[in-house]
């Protein structure tokens, strides 16, 4: 499957190439950025080239997945985005579009750009459909950038073990 390419006035949204690894590998080796995704733990080298295949793997079996997000005016990765379908049961089949960003990339916008068109790619994709967000209630940037593109909170809860906010909106 050809992973689609999406432009923004900054950021270019693609899809996974080997020599990206490295900064996806050194990202999840941070702990700044993982600690309000999953369990909040670092992925160990072997465990993020899993991860990493994944990325493509996902979009070969179900159609979507995540982007690698780069900047337009230094090719520099900025980060992830990307919708998945998570097989717990209070989830199944509802895409959820979730994020990570390098520190560098901070208070730029780079997050709401990428999310919004990201959105607009979904609701091409999925038709009207309502998608879902998780993140962790002290990370305030995530929800600030999530309610600025229409997410709304439905639930506070655990998921794997961790106090999480779940927000949802329709495409």
């Amino acid at each position: 499957m050809q992973i689609p390419l999406i432009d923004t006035p900054r950021l270019v949204l693609r899809g996974h190439r080997p020599d990206d690894f490295e900064i996806y590998a050194s990202m999840w080796a941070n702990p700044a950025l993982t600690r309000f995704i999953g369990d909040g733990s670092i992925k160990p080298r072997a465990e993020a080239w899993t991860s990493f295949l994944r990325q493509v793997g996902h979009w070969q079996m179900m159609g979507f997945g995540n982007w690698v997000v780069e900047e337009k005016a230094s090719a520099r990765q900025v980060g992830t985005i990307g919708f998945n379908e998570r097989r717990r049961e209070d989830r199944e089949g509802v895409p959820e579009l979730g994020w990570m960003f390098d520190g560098w990339a901070s208070g730029k916008g780079y997050a709401t750009e990428s999310l919004s068109a990201a959105l607009v790619w979904g609701a091409a994709r999925f038709g009207p459909v309502r998608v879902i967000a998780v993140t962790a209630p002290d990370n305030i940037a995530s929800l600030r950038v999530a309610e600025k593109c229409g997410f709304r909170e439905y639930l506070r809860g655990p998921s794997q073990g961790r106090p999480r906010v779940f927000l949802d909106r329709m495409l």
